[in-house]
């Protein structure tokens, strides 16, 4: 579905990505992991567009250069780490997730409230459809801005490390919702995580990232078992009742 090839980013003169090669394959959570500045986001950031970059990003064999903003938003979604908190009901700011299929009158159709209502549902958000963002908790306003993203009706979505501010309900509770929209709506997901024991719960596959470079890419079984993790950030792995659990 999406693959990436020998990806290239230069931000004065400085290499942030060195020859970045991934896949990533349909209906599946496939998680980043890698320490602090080795070029997670910006990779995220070079799928949107906002990001110059030389190699290759393909979606479905196609290339993703010779896309517009608009061809590239109805494939591709992306939940930022920082996003602003407007002055706006949940509703609203759900249906500016239907921006790349709106005509120039920025006129709503039925399909766009459709999909509107549809991804409040599946965000399990419909209780925060008329309360305004900046009184929302930071577990809600979570739950709101993954309905606009799923409002967006993408193959692909990609979250930039979503769960960093909420505390450890909200965070279960998140990451329940992404996999069940995963499953129930066969969606993707790539998401930079900074949890590593909840990157080997959920993931299928685990891309590790070091130095704006890709060192390791397997289902999340094999990454596990190949101790790179460990050595990598420093910790010890343990295995209890069929869970892995990351210190």
């Amino acid at each position: 579905m999406l693959k990436i090839e020998n990806l290239k980013v230069e931000i004065k003169n400085s290499t942030i990505l060195d020859g970045i090669s991934l896949s990533v394959r349909p209906h599946t959570i496939t998680a980043l992991i890698g320490k602090n500045a080795s070029g997670k986001s910006t990779l995220l950031s070079c799928l949107t567009g906002e990001r110059k970059y030389t190699g290759k990003i393909t979606f479905c064999d196609k290339d993703l250069a010779l896309m517009s903003q608009k061809e590239r938003a109805r494939l591709i979604s992306l939940l930022p780490q920082h996003l602003p908190v407007p002055d706006i009901t949940g509703t609203d700011l759900v249906k500016m997730g239907r921006t790349p299929y709106l005509d120039i009158g920025r006129r709503f159709t039925k399909e766009d409230e459709l999909q509107v209502q549809k991804a409040l549902e599946a965000a399990d958000a419909k209780d925060l459809s008329l309360k305004k963002i900046s009184e929302m908790s930071g577990g809600e306003r979570q739950k709101i801005f993954l309905a606009m993203t799923l409002a967006q009706d993408t193959r692909l979505i990609a979250f930039d490390e979503p769960t960093s501010f909420m505390d450890i309900m909200h965070e279960k509770e998140f990451y329940r919702l992404l996999t069940d929209t995963v499953k129930k709506y066969k969606k993707t997901a790539l998401v930079v995580m900074h949890d590593l024991t909840r990157a080997a719960e959920i993931a299928d596959s685990i891309a590790v990232m070091d130095n704006g470079k890709i060192v390791a890419h397997s289902k999340t079984e094999e990454i596990v078992k190949s101790g790179i993790i460990e050595k990598l950030f420093n910790v010890t792995r343990y295995d209890f009742n069929g869970l892995t659990i990351y210190r």
